[in-house]
Parts: structure tokens; sequence; C-alpha cells
């Protein structure tokens, strides 16, 4: 299949959803690349958590934090939604790093705005506009109950800027290598929400186990009502791409039963898989 025909069943499959899609998709090495949408801006939802973890890493490279340092979890810290320490009495006492696995691995939002107010919300966004990523930014999390309407308010990226900070991760161009381990690891462990992974021949179990491991996936998913979003890396063999699905505009999650905007996603992953993954076997 040609990069050609590949846009072009992905256009199709848009046709089967209402809302809005942007695709991009580009190989660690640029050789191959696909474009649909993938310039224009959509609400990132959890997605955005990426940069957010990144920063975090950012600060423990520049030796200005530990990821050991522990942070009181208290009543005012729960936030609803995705996660689980909202559901936990106060008292805890996780490592920063237990927060970024959290909020990496099951979205966890107390986790995320806990990182957030340690981290600051400026310094995030500047670490954000040092990536160039001029699309890009996290919004305030702190009334998630309130502006929850509002996907736009908690984040906005555009396809192409996350292939291209997956992409700079991947090169080693952004953190030290031990740092990167950290990152890919962590993102490696998101097993319970899986639209990019949903049909290719990856396990996120496989490393627990010592299972073969031919295919991993590594990403950020992100939905609210009217929108659902995840990027990615998908390592095949010697190879792989980077990739991100972003929606908006889509009916509320209560008037969408058989969760077909997750589906389009599991859709297109497959369809890139199936043309690209020859080309590293």
């Amino acid at each position: 299949m040609t990069n050609h025909e590949l846009e072009q069943a992905i256009v199709d499959l848009t046709t089967k959803t209402s809302g809005h899609i942007g695709v991009c998709a580009e190989t660690i090495g640029g050789s191959q690349r696909i474009m649909f949408n993938a310039d224009e801006i959509f609400p990132a939802a959890s997605s955005i958590k990426m940069y957010v973890f990144f920063t975090l890493l950012v600060k423990v490279a520049a030796n200005q934090l530990s990821l050991e340092e522990r942070i009181d979890f208290t009543s005012a810290s729960a936030k609803p939604g995705s996660g689980v320490l909202f559901h936990l009495d106060p008292g805890l006492r996780p490592t920063l790093k237990d927060l970024a696995t959290l909020m990496m691995m099951i979205s966890d939002n107390s986790a995320l705005t806990m990182l957030m107010d340690y981290l600051g919300l400026d310094s995030i966004n500047e670490e954000i506009s040092r990536l160039g990523l001029e699309h890009t930014s996290i919004g305030d999390w702190s009334n998630f109950k309130q502006t929850y309407a509002d996907s736009l308010s908690f984040g906005t990226s555009t396809p192409r800027e996350f292939v291209n900070f997956l992409l700079r991760m991947r090169r080693g161009e952004l953190l030290p290598e031990a740092l990167q381990e950290i990152f890919w690891d962590t993102l490696r462990i998101q097993k319970y929400i899986e639209p990019l992974r949903k049909f290719l021949p990856a396990s996120p179990w496989a490393r627990e186990f010592d299972m073969p491991e031919p295919v991993w996936v590594a990403s950020k998913s992100g939905t609210l009502d009217n929108c659902s979003t995840e990027s990615g890396l998908i390592k095949v063999h010697a190879g792989g791409w980077a990739i991100s699905i972003m929606t908006r505009d889509l009916p509320d999650l209560c008037s969408d039963p058989h969760n077909t905007r997750e589906r389009l996603i599991s859709d297109i992953s497959l369809q890139v898989y199936n043309a690209w993954a020859p080309l590293f076997e």
C-alpha cells in the first residue's frame, strides 16, 4: 500500500463517524509520513499529560528535583474523572515518580493536578514553548469538574506537533538517555486504555512476564465528552513510527454506546500498521 492509498483509506474511515478528525504519522527515520488535517488544532484532553511528565523529567535532568521526593495527598488534591486517588483516603505520600506513573498509566487526574501544582502551570507551558510547539499548551485542570464541558480549556495541540515531539524524544534530542528510558517505560504501561494498540500484535504485559516483544506501544490517550485522542510511538522490530490521532466535535459519550470514537482510532492505527510494519520485518 502506498502512502497515498493509506491516506485515502484513512479518509474513508473518517466518513463513518461524525465530528472532525486529524491524523499524522511518521517513521522514526523519516522515510514515511502521512497527514490528514495534521496542522489543525484539537483538544488534547489527557494526552496533554505527556508534557507534564516531560517537564518533570527536564527538572530532574537539571538537578532541580528528585523523582523520589514525596508529597502529601490531601482531600484538596482529589479530582474526579479518571484515576484512583480520588477514591482513596487522604494521607498517602506518593513519590513524584509514583504520581507520574499513575498519571500516565491510568490517566489519574489527581496525580496530574498534584504534579501541576508542584511544577507550576507556567513552567510546563514554558517547556512546551521551548520545544517550538506553537499550537500546544496546557490549561488549568484545578477546576476539572466545573469546566469539564469546555474541552479546549484543558489543553490543545495538533497531530503534527505531537508526532514531532515524540520523534525528537525517540531520536534522543531532548533528554539524557536514562531519562528517555524512564519516559518510554512509563508510557508503555498504559494497560487499560488502548485504542492505538487494540488491534496490533502488542501486549502491555509482555515485559513483566518475560515474553517476546517484537511490537510495543508507548502512548497517552485522552477522552472528554466531545473528543478522543491518542498519540504515541509504535515500535516494530528495529524501526517504528510516531502517530497522533485527534478528534473534536463528536457526539457526547452517552450518545455513543458502541464507542465508535475509540474504534476509529484503533482502525486507523491498524491501517498504518498493515502498511508500514512490513518495512521493518
